[in-house]
C-alpha cells in the first residue's frame, strides 16, 4: 500500500477517533474540506505546515500519523497470526481455542 494510502487511512482514523468531522478538522486547520477527503483517500501529503497543524488540531505527535504498524491486510494478519500459532504448545493452543469460542459466541 502506498503511503499516502497509508497516511490517509491513519489521518481518518485519528480524526474519527477525536469525534471530528472534515468540515469541522478544515476549518480548524485552514483548509477546504475537500482537501482533508483527498488527505484522507491518499491523494496526496500535506505540507509541512499543515502537518503540524494536523497535530496541533488532534493533540498527537507527528509520528502518531505515520504508525502504521496495524494498517495490514487480512491476508497479513492470517500469515502472522498462523506464524505465532505454530509456536505454541498443545496447551496453548487449547487455551486459544476456548477463547476463539468464547468469543465468536458473542457475536
Amino acid at each position: 500500500m502506498k503511503l499516502t494510502k497509508k497516511f490517509g487511512k491513519r489521518l481518518k482514523e485519528i480524526r474519527k477517533r477525536r469525534n471530528i468531522s472534515q468540515e469541522e478538522l478544515a476549518e480548524l486547520i485552514g483548509m477546504e474540506p475537500n482537501n482533508i477527503s483527498k488527505l484522507e483517500s491518499g491523494g496526496h501529503l500535506p505540507k509541512k505546515e499543515n502537518l503540524e497543524k494536523l497535530c496541533d488540531v488532534l493533540e498527537i505527535e507527528p509520528k502518531e500519523l505515520f504508525d502504521f504498524g496495524h494498517l495490514k491486510s487480512k491476508n497479513e494478519l492470517i500469515e502472522e497470526l498462523i506464524a505465532a500459532i505454530n509456536k505454541f504448545s498443545l496447551k496453548d493452543l487449547q487455551y486459544l481455542k476456548k477463547i476463539i469460542d468464547a468469543y465468536i459466541e458473542t457475536k
